[in-house]
């Protein structure tokens, strides 16, 4: 299990993890990300539209949202062996692995056996723990495409872990490093092969590399006072060492609070069906947005308590705020149509529109689509 979690944490999707983090913090992404999802909302049937906003979601870090875009939209898509190849990969994103491999098989079947989708598939086999297989197919994986730069560091990551053939693992983790020089992941875990090949100094230089493209990364000061310990530099290994436990520390933290938001929400979700729990159920939901506040689901479930309550201002605020985090999730809209519907009828009207637009046929957006319609002249 360790393996399998080191080789995910470390490289999964190696090749633009640290762009993507850079691009989520530019006002530029987040421009591009409305614009797609206008787009979307524009042609909901359009998958080059589909495709170019949950590539942008996920160059975002938005990996939920990226899931949601394509979940739905893939089944009228069977064929399709871009969508599911994407939508494999914002499951690889969120670690539901058995997803992903459904949906990685799909491509592969849908399409001709490209590299990229043998890769994706290999990433899902290795996070089912099935190594053998996610071996095998990083291998086929080179053979279609042997200057991929994710099969060549994931192969070399999986020896390095394993602590087999190391020298391969050299071999493969330079060639990644020679097609992708400005990725901390490779560096780091040539850093790692090189110390089991006994050679601290190199290891060393690899590793300081890393921190310098990615100075957040935990896993590479952990290495680095490995390889500064063995080189017999105490001073730089103790300093290396309590940068890891700083970061690994903070990481342990955001990951227990996204583990209580999501126990938060479940638990308040449960109890919407029970009028006489409504306020309990609400301050749980509060209590998982105050810890994930990007957790759109949260501020929707609690919309719809305030509609329930008869606060329809209310109501309309957190829906919005829901709409902010996530611009296609149909019943978002429509829950702000029923907010709106006496009030701004007008407002109302435009976005159970969307409400259709993006999810046609459901028959309580229809019912209300027709409502608010203005009687058409004879």
């Amino acid at each position: 299990m360790q393996l399998v979690e080191a080789l995910l944490v470390a490289g999964l999707l190696c090749a633009a993890s640290v762009a993507w983090q850079r691009r989520a913090e530019d006002a530029q992404s987040l421009d591009a990300i409305e614009a797609g999802e206008r787009a979307v909302r524009l042609a909901p049937d359009s998958e080059a539209d589909r495709i170019s906003l949950a590539t942008l979601y996920l160059m975002a870090g938005q990996d939920r949202r990226a899931v949601e875009t394509l979940r739905d939209y893939s089944l009228s898509r069977p064929n399709s062996a871009k969508v599911w190849r994407l939508l494999a990969t914002a499951y690889l994103r969120q670690e539901e692995y058995t997803a992903a491999k459904d949906c990685a098989a799909k491509a592969l079947r849908a399409g001709p056996r490209d590299a990229a989708g043998v890769h994706v598939l290999a990433m899902a086999h290795l996070g089912l723990q099935d190594v053998a297989s996610a071996e095998r197919l990083f291998r086929e994986s080179l053979k279609l495409e042997p200057n991929s730069v994710d099969s060549n560091f994931q192969l070399g990551l999986l020896y390095t872990k394993q602590h087999t053939n190391p020298e391969e693992a050299i071999r493969l983790l330079k060639k990644a490093r020679a097609l992708q020089p400005r990725m901390a992941g490779i560096h780091t875990a040539l850093g790692s092969a090189l110390l089991q090949s006994g050679k601290p100094e190199v290891a060393a230089r690899s590793l300081e590399t890393a921190m310098e493209l990615a100075p957040d990364d935990a896993e590479t000061y952990y290495v680095a006072a490995d390889a500064y310990r063995r080189l017999g530099l105490d001073r730089k290994a103790e300093a290396a060492l309590a940068e890891f436990n700083t970061r690994n520390a903070a990481l342990a933290d955001q990951r227990a609070r996204e583990m209580r938001s999501r126990a938060y929400y479940q638990q308040g979700a449960d109890l919407l069906a029970n009028t006489d729990q409504l306020d309990k159920a609400y301050d749980l939901l509060e209590k998982a947005v105050r810890e994930m506040p990007a957790l759109d689901a949260g501020y929707y479930r609690m919309a719809q308590i305030r509609y329930l309550k008869g606060d329809l201002k209310g109501a309309s605020s957190l829906i919005r705020e829901a709409l902010r985090l996530n611009a296609l999730e149909p019943e978002y809209y429509y829950v702000l149509a029923r907010c709106l519907e006496s009030s701004e009828p007008h407002r109302a009207l435009d976005a159970v529109r969307t409400a259709v637009a993006l999810r046609p046929g459901v028959a309580d957006f229809q019912e209300l689509l027709r409502a608010l319609e203005p009687p058409k002249n004879p």
